[in-house]
């Protein structure tokens, strides 16, 4: 069969023509080849102990071109950057560091290269504390081959000296425990730049000389804690190679604020614990001390349990007449811890009373006041108001050893209680005490009485509440 030459010339024409209209456009998406460092900050910090940083460059696009790219220092590039930001940099004397390298050449296929810059340790912790020291390393590529993308060609390495400090200045106030009961505080130290190659142990210790300086500083009057009463339940905290932070407790025996029965202390406390040394030579303290404060000021009120008094109230007057209203003024309201209507104690009315009225109070637990607040009721104010105040550790009736800590007379003032009288509030006094003493058990002597004529008749009066502070 003879083949058709003509036809075959023809094919092969429409073939070359088809093949010149499909141009290959892949490319037309993909940006030219750049090279940058990748930090956009432009800055990178590093603790001294570390050594070494390492950091990458770049290279990205169509990967249709290689490149060499130079490393340099430049002190005028830390210019530009001080004055644009605000910094004070210097750059790091030349004995300090060394480049891996400083001449990057990459290929077309090659996207990454990394450089290693370390110091020596000792040379820069021998520089001047007052200074603070940067290696500026500026990036630029041969004849402009390939393009450094614009804002990346500048990289401001800080080799920072590290420095530890507590998390916290000041804890959250604790109280005391009377009653001899665990307390403890938790805390972190914190590393404001990781360290990577080593364990960070921090040393602590009570310290307090730094209680006069705090108090000055602050306006406050905290006392120092008997020797003993604190104590780290380690001595050292570790921070991890690369962690920041590490915890510590601080456990508190009350027991030791005790000689007895009698409290050392009269006053609030301020525990400093301070970061003593660490492990690292060089590596600064910065807010260096936590400070716990420990306050006496919790409210202590009932409802406690009458031991002795029940007697000494108007539901119990022979001659109250059994009206059921005159039967809620019982003993207990006067330790109930309530000064609202209808929890006030009311002295016998109708007979002679005998002075000083005295009342027994199992609080439950073992106390400390500090303060005792004494309420009138707002109908009978100021009648009673000279008091003695005892506490004991144990309760044996008449045998009970009492130990005196508040006597005399508290102060007073009338308030005209207005209408409806029994809806206004009560008239609350600070009673100081005079002597520190803990006790389980309470026992409140009224005196005497200030009136016996007209509505205070044989002395009769009305008192809300005996409560206090304290621990």
């Amino acid at each position: 069969m003879k083949i058709n030459m003509w036809k075959l010339l023809i094919v092969a024409l429409i073939a070359s023509t088809a093949l010149v209209g499909c141009k290959d456009e892949r490319d037309n998406f993909m940006v030219d080849d750049t090279i940058s460092f990748i930090n956009t900050e432009n800055y990178a910090t590093v603790s001294v102990y570390n050594e070494k940083y390492d950091f990458p460059v770049m290279k990205n696009g169509k990967g249709f071109s290689g490149a060499t790219a130079h490393l340099t220092v430049s002190e005028t590039a830390l210019d530009e950057y001080n004055a644009a930001n605000a910094t004070n940099y210097v750059t790091m004397p030349e004995n300090c560091y060394k480049f891996s390298a400083t001449t990057l050449k990459f290929a077309k296929d090659d996207l990454r290269k990394i450089v290693e810059l370390s110091w020596d340790e000792t040379a820069v912790l021998a520089l001047d504390k007052s200074k603070d020291y940067v290696v500026p390393v500026q990036l630029s590529v041969d004849n402009g081959s390939v393009q450094v993308s614009e804002g990346l060609d500048l990289l401001i390495v800080h080799p920072k000296l590290s420095s530890v400090s507590m998390e916290k200045t000041l804890a959250a106030s604790l109280l005391p425990s009377a009653a001899g009961d665990a307390i403890s505080c938790d805390g972190n130290v914190v590393l404001d730049n990781p360290i990577s190659v080593m364990d960070v142990t921090v040393n602590f210790t009570i310290d307090n000389s730094l209680i006069a300086a705090y108090n000055e500083a602050n306006g406050t009057d905290y006392k120092a804690a008997p020797d003993g009463f604190a104590t780290m339940a380690s001595a050292t905290s570790q921070i991890a190679a690369g962690q920041t932070s590490a915890p510590f407790t601080c456990n508190f025996d009350s027991d030791l604020l005790f000689a007895g029965s009698e409290l050392k202390v009269a006053g609030n406390m301020l525990v400093p614990i301070r970061i003593s040394s660490t492990s690292v030579d060089g590596l600064g303290i910065s807010n260096g001390v936590m400070y716990v404060p420990f306050t006496m000021d919790k409210e202590l009120k009932g409802p406690w349990t009458l031991l002795e008094g029940e007697e000494n109230c108007y539901a119990k007057d022979p001659n109250n007449g059994g009206a059921a209203w005159i039967m809620q003024y019982t003993a207990d309201k006067l330790f109930d811890g309530e000064c609202t209507a209808g929890h006030e104690w009311i002295s016998w009315f109708a007979t002679q009373i005998e002075f000083p009225i005295t009342f027994v109070v199992d609080m439950g637990t073992r106390q400390v006041f500090t303060n005792f607040l004494i309420s009138d009721y707002a109908t009978h104010q100021g009648n009673l108001r000279e008091y003695e105040i005892y506490t004991a550790e144990e309760y044996d009736g008449e045998n009970t050893r009492w130990n005196l800590v508040a006597s005399g007379k508290r102060d007073y003032s009338w308030v005209n209680p207005g209408t409806p009288a029994a809806f206004q509030p009560e008239m609350t006094y600070n009673y100081p005490v005079q002597k520190y003493f803990a006790g389980r058990y309470l026992k409140f002597q009224i005196m005497k009485a200030e009136s016996s004529v007209g509505d205070f008749l044989y002395g009769r009066g009305k008192l809300a509440d005996v409560q206090g502070v304290g621990f």
